[in-house]
């Protein structure tokens, strides 16, 4: 019994890994994509959620889901712009002017932020070591904006804090389907609308596909397939055999430290002695955070984009694999 829990406890810790891995990854791939300069910002967005709703569509029939309420469509249509349509330009836009490094770590305040939006709509308490923590956060928001030699302005660090407010609006938003849909359905549809806005904004996107390179193929079809699916999937089989939540979402802090290794190994950027400092503060208000979360069990936050789709990856190649099973 002892050696089958340690077991699970190390394939979650593996799956965990590989989730956080995915997902800073995405980070580097994107800023590649935008240097090469055949992608804008927005042409990036609209074509990487294009193709993964391409992709969701014959698995949610796989998955036999069911329609939305039409009362429900306005909320899916303002989530779906909060965490897709608007999320993707503040992010790909940020990833212009930033490092993946620096920009991990603003997103790391995702949950803080949740936090923040939740007490001001919900009345959920937040303590003082959560505010404490939050402060320091923020802190390092600002120095990470204002640090350039003199002290000048960095657009891109808050173009990126916008997509965290942005994505943390949209966890908020998530609370509306709890009680209606599962995790599937309301994925799916969130998704789908948000690339519905992307294709109406900025639709002229699609007329590029055919002039892409093979590299520009290559990187797109990754954060189709792995930061978003690929990802879910590790983390919901993370969440199965971790013991305590905690052991899992403790592995969020572990995502900059990878994205700026790999924004190193990729495209030999690495980061300044502000990135460092700024991030350190980040971090330090993060985990202080989290620790006062992990006492407080009434305090809502959903962690990043990882909690949005946790276990709807798991349900798709369950459902697939079983359809596959009856064709062969």
């Amino acid at each position: 019994m002892m050696k089958k829990n340690t077991a699970k406890k190390y394939a979650a810790k593996f799956y965990a890994f590989l989730a956080v891995f995915f997902w800073a990854s995405a980070f580097v791939s994107t800023k590649i994509v935008l240097q090469s300069g055949q992608l804008s910002a927005m042409d990036l967005g609209m074509l990487r959620y294009f193709f993964a709703g391409i992709l969701l569509i014959p698995l949610a029939f796989f998955c036999k889901i069911r329609l939305p309420n039409s009362r429900d469509l306005p909320k899916f249509a303002i989530s779906g712009i909060l965490g897709y349509t608007a999320y993707m330009f503040f992010f790909n836009t940020a990833s212009t002017m930033i490092s993946p490094s620096t920009a991990s770590v603003i997103n790391a305040v995702c949950p803080g932020l949740t936090a923040v939006f939740a007490y001001f709509l919900f009345s959920e308490k937040i303590s003082w070591k959560g505010i404490l923590g939050l402060f320091i956060s923020f802190v390092g928001i600002l120095f990470l904006s204002l640090w350039n030699a003199s002290f000048s302005l960095n657009i891109g660090v808050l173009y990126m804090f916008v997509a965290a407010i942005c994505l943390s609006m949209y966890n908020i938003s998530q609370r509306s389907f709890v009680q209606r849909y599962n995790a599937m359905e309301t994925m799916t549809y969130c998704l789908l609308a948000g690339s519905f806005f992307l294709l109406l904004c900025h639709g002229k996107s699609l007329l590029l596909i055919p002039d892409l390179s093979q590299q520009m193929w290559r990187h797109l079809i990754y954060l189709a397939m792995f930061p978003s699916i690929l990802s879910y999937y590790c983390w919901a089989k993370a969440m199965q055999c971790c013991r305590k939540t905690s052991e899992v979402t403790n592995f969020m802090f572990v995502t900059p430290m990878i994205a700026t290794l790999l924004s190193f190994l990729m495209i030999k950027e690495f980061p300044t002695w502000s990135s460092y400092f700024g991030g350190a503060l980040i971090l330090s208000g993060m985990i202080l955070f989290q620790m006062e979360k992990i006492k407080n069990k009434n305090l809502f936050i959903k962690n990043d984009i990882y909690s949005t789709g946790k276990d709807v990856i798991f349900i798709i190649i369950r459902k697939f694999y079983k359809f596959s099973l009856s064709i062969f």
